[in-house]
């Protein structure tokens, strides 16, 4: 996305409690209370500082070396899609008088809107008023134990910027609404290249104006509601995956699995477009071995029911079907965790992306209404009120169990590398 090339290792933290004796467990509701205690945690603001520092200290307090790593990113995701819609209307509604000039901006500015909606990098958060923000990586060694394989738990700290299009009744159309949307922007430059050929006229110059006022429509429905409201709390979105993470991790590392190392990393900016942890995948790519990595992120994890996600993309898909997902489908199998359930997720994406189209076995567990949504997202009621602490526990239950057993199955496994031979483009996008 943005300029991660440049992210920097700011410093390490004593891995030590002010008590002197790490913590072996971790109320994952107290990481939650003390996150959601701040207004919000949005992106590069102070807020989101201040909530770096809150989980460094629950880190340290659990006896893990802790390190801050800084990287660019846009102050939220609202800008850049601002600036590609200006794009497409500047466009659309200067083409009598550059008609050339006009087609290569609409061109340009549908091009990115493409890359950017398929969560790839994409050159258009280059445009947008850019701050700094840091992913909080916390590691604990085991004495004389040094792991071949590494499970990262991953989870967001931000929170997002409040949206219209998140709407109850809007956003389990989500998907369908961008593809319309982005159907109508691979419209644009024909409109334009069919205006400079002179046909359809005046048909096509009417078209024009009208997909220009469209478009200044979504680009209003896209910021209104932050330039009203700002941020949203997060307390579900994503202070409960966090705390998951956390609680789980402290598990972990009070009893570590065989042969598995453990490393918590908590991004920064996701909701700006899962900018840090593009960030931490570009800064630590060498390191990042398929053979020996797998990655569990945790997303929302306060309200609905459970499940592990196995499909996403908004707009071509990728899948999750690796040896984590088959870990996760054998433990849902009988109880304690029949209730978690496989799912999918069109709106939007999850940090994990960057890691399954790298390669990487990832999965992403969450929870979903009955409608397969995420009850609250990023809008102002998603508070701590509306958090459920025993789905919050139940979590932490599941995703300690899954590591376990990816542990284990590595005794029977060569490498935790995907299987091809179960699902074909797990590895990536199908």
């Amino acid at each position: 996305m943005p300029d991660t090339a440049g992210a920097t290792e700011e410093h390490a933290t004593t891995p030590r409690a002010a008590s002197g004796t790490p913590e072996v467990a971790l109320d994952p509701m107290a990481v939650i209370r003390d996150l959601a205690a701040l207004p919000h945690r949005g992106a590069t603001t102070p807020r989101e500082t201040q909530a770096a520092q809150v989980l460094s200290d629950h880190l340290k307090r659990l006896g893990a070396e802790v390190h801050l790593e800084s990287f660019a990113t846009p102050r939220v995701y609202v800008w850049p899609v601002l600036w590609m819609l200006s794009g497409l209307i500047a466009g659309l509604l200067l083409a009598p008088l550059a008609p050339w000039a006009s087609l290569a901006l609409a061109f340009a500015s549908a091009v990115l809107l493409f890359l950017y909606f398929d969560w790839r990098a994409s050159p258009a958060t280059y445009l947008a008023p850019r701050g700094r923000s840091v992913n909080v990586i916390g590691r604990r060694a085991t004495p004389g134990q040094k792991a071949a394989r590494t499970a990262i738990l991953m989870a967001h700290y931000d929170s997002a910027p409040a949206s219209l299009l998140y709407l109850p009744s809007l956003v389990r159309g989500f998907r369908q609404s961008l593809l319309i949307s982005l159907a109508l922007v691979a419209l644009a430059p024909v409109l334009l290249l069919l205006g400079l050929l002179r046909i359809g006229e005046p048909v096509i110059g009417a078209l024009r104006i009208v997909l220009a006022l469209y478009f200044l429509i979504q680009g209003a429905m896209t910021a209104v509601d932050y330039l009203r409201l700002g941020y949203v709390n997060g307390a579900n979105d994503n202070a409960t995956g966090v705390g998951v993470a956390l609680s789980t991790a402290a598990r972990l590392w009070a009893d570590p699995p065989p042969d598995l190392g453990v490393q918590v990393v908590l991004t920064g900016a996701e909701e700006a477009g899962m900018v840090g942890s593009h960030a931490y995948f570009r800064a630590h790519r060498r390191e990042l071995d398929p053979e020996n990595t797998c990655l569990l992120n945790i997303d929302n994890c306060g309200a609905g029911k459970l499940c592990f996600v196995e499909l996403t993309g908004m707009v071509t898909d990728v899948g999750y079907r690796n040896v984590l997902w088959r870990q996760a489908k054998a433990l849902a199998s009988e109880p304690p965790f029949a209730d978690v359930k496989p799912g999918t997720w069109r709106t939007g994406d999850f940090d994990s992306i960057w890691f399954a189209r790298g390669g990487i076995p990832s999965l992403t567990i969450m929870a979903q209404d009955h409608r397969g949504c995420a009850p609250n997202l990023h809008r102002p009621t998603d508070t701590i009120d509306r958090v459920e602490p025993a789905l919050v526990a139940h979590g932490v239950d599941f995703a300690e169990a899954l590591v376990r057993c990816l542990a284990s199955s590595f005794t029977n496994e060569t490498s935790p590398q995907t299987d091809d031979s179960v699902y074909r483009g797990e590895r990536g996008v199908r």
